[in-house]
């Protein structure tokens, strides 16, 4: 195979999420789907549910790594965009920490999820100015996001059914973690609740599921409705004075119901076409509610007056995210990494994208144009923002780990929980306002008009011309931004745009800071794992030096120079080709014909079309910029 090397004397930079019942032994025949030990569908076969086994792991000091950084993803033909990390404080769980991060004034709230892998079963309040963990309380076992409500924060505990005699709902003060009381509740509270002036209102999580009112100033019971069924796993919604809950009997069975929340009476209930599983009711304020059924993958749409459905559209996998809605579409993630947005009033699909291959519970946030969410990717999870309007992926985060919460954007910053004990928080612009509630409204819109007023980041714009990318970096924020670090899928040599060679075949470079509104230009040619190329100038005259350092004969490698004009004086001879082989780790030195000239300081090379500078020092210093192309054999 001919390969070709071309420089220029433009320079010679290129040189060189669960199951309903844990049962021993049962079997459940499951013609919807065999389901495993975290509630993925499997294969239509009759299946056996083992004993589930909890592994005790070693939980970390309670520590901040408050180190700002930012990571971009290189689009070598594109644009990538970068938010800056604040902070993380290991205050999470190891596995489905599936809390969402509630804020007011400057304090962030999250609970630890220890029922599926370990955590520290409690509530934490960290300050989002620099991390500092405030204080924190026992809860139990858990996974249920806090909820907020003027100087008090709320948070229920669950066992996942293990021991549904000891969880409870709690009311702390949310400045000094004092507990202000807990009730029992048997079979605890699976997911998260809501509130209105004298009320908590909330479904129990298992075991004969009731539906709850309590006092929100005492715990005191209010009401109680029974509902018959077997799990509850799917946030309620509250919306003009009436509780909206969708309950598990099986797999094949649900039922959705709405609740008079002064009473506790029945208004309606509707059966599902299947079990509901990890979802939450959301409203369009258009008489419509929404809800996604996990066992028959479907998003559904219903009447909100008398609960006849609407429109269902069918997903690529079962959804265990929850809803968002914003301007006219709702938006749901399934557990095949797809987002989609949809039509609210006909359930046409408006946009489709895969992020990764399970967003699990993770679930559409949506501020400033921006939707967030993570994936479920274990080694690979990872922070994603899209545009709301079209679904193009503009920012990818990779953590190393899972990410099963839903994230929060409040006040300019978006918190989010992961499965390795950390809760992040990013700079993502400017915003205000509070985040109360697990779905942000009492309608789990998800949505918050003032929480992103104007997004920020740092930006590089790439082009790719002849083997030579160019990144324009650009810090958009509005303070100075350090640890700027880029990432390319391969092995890469950075450069200045003078060809001052900065990393060399690395994936990586960091920079260390770049003032607000202040840009930078880099080259970055891929790096070659067989050639090395080197210039020497002797007497002016250039000569390149090419070394195989592979274990392959690299056989019709043609050098080709090429001046296509020079403004200035003292560089000789315009044109250069040759043609050689090189051997396994053979050396060969080509010279030219091509001369430059000393005492030229600093002038203009037009190559390729592309004016470009190029730097003379003196006799024995120089940078050449010059474009290599070379098509190679893998190792």
């Amino acid at each position: 195979m001919k390969k070709v090397l071309i420089f220029t004397l433009v320079g010679l930079l290129l040189f060189t999420s669960f199951i309903p019942f844990i049962v021993n032994g049962q079997d459940i025949d499951d013609s919807i789907g065999r389901i495993d030990n975290q509630g993925h569908k499997i294969s239509n076969k009759t299946m056996t549910i083992d004993s589930y086994t909890m592994t005790t792991v070693r939980k970390p000091l309670l520590v901040v790594d408050s180190k700002r950084e930012v990571t971009l993803e290189i689009n070598t033909s594109g644009v990538a965009y970068g938010h800056e990390l604040l902070w993380k404080a290991n205050t999470t769980g190891t596995n489905y920490e599936e809390s969402a991060v509630t804020y007011a004034n400057s304090i962030a709230y999250i609970g630890s999820c220890s029922t599926h892998g370990a955590g520290y079963d409690k509530i934490f309040a960290v300050s989002t100015t620099d991390g500092e963990i405030l204080w924190s309380n026992d809860t139990g076992p858990g996974y249920v996001g806090p909820v907020i409500d003027e100087d008090v924060v709320y948070i229920g505990s669950c066992s996942h059914g293990y021991d549904p005699e000891n969880e409870y709902m709690y009311a702390f003060d949310r400045f000094t973690g004092e507990q202000l009381w807990k009730t029992p509740i048997y079979g605890g509270i699976a997911e998260s609740f809501q509130y209105d002036d004298t009320k908590i209102y909330f479904c129990s999580g298992f075991y004969e599921t009731k539906i709850y009112a309590l006092n929100k100033v005492d715990g005191s019971i209010n009401w109680i409705y029974p509902t018959g069924a077997q799990v509850c796993a799917n946030k309620p919604m509250l919306k003009d004075n009436a509780l909206f809950c969708a309950l598990w009997y099986d797999f094949y069975e649900g039922k959705l119901f709405k609740i008079n929340a002064s009473t506790g009476s029945r208004i309606w209930d509707v059966s599902l076409s299947a079990g509901p599983w990890d979802n939450s009711i959301t409203a369009d304020g258009q008489g419509r509610i929404f809800l996604a059924i996990y066992y028959d993958i479907t998003i559904n749409a219903y009447n909100e007056t008398n609960g006849h459905i609407l429109w269902t559209y069918a997903l690529h996998d079962g959804a265990l995210s929850f809803n968002a809605y914003h301007n006219g579409r709702v938006f749901i993630a399934d557990n095949s990494g797809y987002v989609y947005a949809l039509n609210a009033s006909t359930g046409q699909l408006i946009w489709e994208i895969k992020v990764g291959n399970c967003c699990d519970i993770s679930s559409p946030t949506i501020s400033g144009g921006l939707l967030f969410i993570g994936t479920r990717d274990g080694p690979n999870g990872a922070y994603y923002a899209l545009n709301e309007s079209t679904g193009s992926i503009l920012w990818r985060c990779p953590i190393g780990a899972s990410i099963t919460a839903p994230p929060s954007v409040v006040d300019g910053m978006m918190f989010c929980g992961s499965d390795a004990w950390n809760m992040y928080a990013f700079d993502v612009g400017v915003g205000s306002g509070d985040w109360l509630l697990h779905r942000y409204d009492s309608w789990n819109t998800a949505y918050s008009p003032v929480g992103l007023t104007h997004w920020e980041f740092v930006q590089a714009t790439c082009t790719t011309t002849q083997g030579v990318t160019t990144c324009v970096v650009t810090n958009t924020y509005d303070h100075l931004v350090q640890n700027i670090t880029m990432h390319l899928p391969y092995k890469a040599n950075w450069y200045t745009k003078t060809g001052e060679l900065l990393e060399e075949n690395s994936n990586t470079y960091t920079l260390e800071s770049l003032p607000s509104e202040d840009s930078l230009t880099l080259l970055i040619t891929r790096a070659s794992n067989e050639i090395n190329i080197s210039i020497e100038i002797r007497n002016l005259a250039i000569t390149i030096v090419v070394t195989n350092k592979g274990k392959h004969t690299i056989e019709n490698l043609v050098i080709v120079g090429d001046i296509t004009e020079v403004t200035g004086f003292c560089l000789k001879g315009n044109r250069f080709e040759t043609t050689i082989d090189v051997n396994p780790l053979e050396t060969i030195r080509v010279k030219t014909d091509l001369q430059v000239g000393v005492g030229i300081m600093d002038y203009r090379v037009l190559a390729n079309d592309q004016e470009v500078n190029w730097y003379y020092y003196g006799p024995d210093r120089y940078v050449l910029l010059g474009i290599f192309p070379v098509d190679l054999p893998d190792d």
